[in-house]
């Protein structure tokens, strides 16, 4: 569950045989427990249409939240007279149930179906690249508010470290410390930094230059000029790229070590996309940290 701004607030791990609360079916119990220090505020909560459901908006608006949200059609005691019928582009139809609930309809390039707890039929014009177009609000508030998870999935897959020979509680692990963790992160510091936002990328720099201290150094040396550097000094510097590509050796020691050992070198001895320039030999920071 995410924020506006895309900051996560609360995740949960798929179980498979989870428990559903009384009432509800397996996906509306997962929101009920995400959202649970949150429910009784008067806070509206957003969902897709896999989660949404006439009992869960229910439930919520006796706990005094709203839901707002897409529903698939084939749900359960959705009015006929609004799922089944035809409309034009731009169209609308909405029908309420309890006085609180109301299933809208409206076709778009396609038909978008809407449940919700705190809006009717109501429409407002909204500025679009090509000029304005009138929407039904339920819409427009689930765009303005939908778009935080789709933000957080879009960050989490920048430079995402995780690999598909990770075991799942592995997976999990990277996920949270690694995605989540430094996406909120980023989204506290671009809140209350007076520098200015910065990216994904910047902030898992940031990140890891804390986490390094002084060995981060050794990852910035290729960029301090020649002119200022020991003849005899050893330093890693980047392989140059061919065609733009980046290039990449097998570290020199860990070939060593591996061959010394016995172990078939060419498959076990790690790849480097660094070379220490006085060695003349691809090294590992590890290796290089070792000899040096």
């Amino acid at each position: 569950m995410c924020t506006v701004d895309s900051y996560t607030w609360s995740y949960e791990i798929y179980p498979r045989a989870s428990l559903a609360m009384e009432g509800l079916d397996k996906p509306g119990s997962v929101l009920v427990r995400l959202c649970e220090p949150l429910l009784g505020e008067g806070r509206m909560i957003v969902t897709d249409n896999y989660y949404t459901s006439l009992p869960l908006a229910t439930y919520l608006k006796n706990r005094n939240t709203d839901l707002c949200g897409t529903i698939r059609k084939n749900r359960a005691d959705l009015p006929p007279h609004v799922t089944k019928h035809k409309l034009k582009r731009n169209e609308s139809i909405a029908q309420q149930k309890d006085g609180c609930i109301t299933v809208l309809k409206w076709h778009d390039t396609r038909n978008a179906l809407m449940l919700s707890t705190c809006y009717g039929n109501e429409s407002s014009a909204v500025s679009l690249w090509n000029g304005e177009k009138i929407k039904p609000n339920a819409v427009i508030d689930y765009n303005g508010v939908k778009k935080g998870i789709d933000i957080a999935d879009q960050l989490a897959a920048f430079h995402s470290p995780l690999r598909k020979t990770l075991t799942w509680y592995k997976k999990v692990a990277v996920d949270l410390l690694f995605r989540v963790a430094v996406i909120n992160a980023r989204c506290i510091y671009n809140k209350l930094a007076d520098e200015g936002p910065i990216s994904m990328l910047q902030a898992q720099e940031m990140q890891l230059r804390v986490l390094l201290g002084s060995c981060a150094s050794a990852t910035n040396i290729s960029r301090i000029p020649p002119t200022i550097l020991h003849p005899s000094q050893h330093f890693l510097t980047e392989l140059p790229r061919s065609n733009g590509k980046i290039m990449r050796k097998r570290c020199a020691l860990c070939y060593k070590n591996l061959r010394r050992d016995g172990h078939i070198a060419a498959l076990k001895a790690k790849q480097v996309n660094t070379e220490c320039k006085q060695c003349n030999k691809a090294l590992c920071l590890t290796c290089f940290n070792f000899k040096h």
